[in-house]
């Protein structure tokens, strides 16, 4: 008997519900808890609000010092969350 590839629920949510906008909703979720796993609780903590739309995750700050950290190591950041999820989904980040 063959084994058979299993997968996560998030990737069968992910498959069942196509280009739905209930997929775009998942995948937001996803973004944003890879942004938190990716630069920790205590920058999470000054997180305002996050947006994802056409791969450009928008992070506004409350911190000024915070952002101007944040800009400096953008590319190494975005690297962690697309490791986080597994794919390239996050193509840009822009720091408010």
């Amino acid at each position: 008997m063959e084994r058979k590839k299993f997968s996560t629920i998030g990737d069968a949510l992910e498959r069942c519900l196509g280009n739905t906008p209930l997929a775009d909703g998942l995948r937001y979720s996803r973004v944003c808890d890879a942004w938190d796993a990716a630069v920790g609780d205590a920058i999470a903590h000054v997180t305002l609000a996050k947006e994802f739309e056409n791969g450009v995750l928008t992070v506004r700050l409350s911190s000024s010092v915070v952002r101007m950290h944040l800009e400096m190591s953008k590319e190494d950041i975005r690297a962690r969350i697309n490791d986080q999820l597994g794919e390239t989904l996050v193509k840009s980040l822009i720091f408010r």
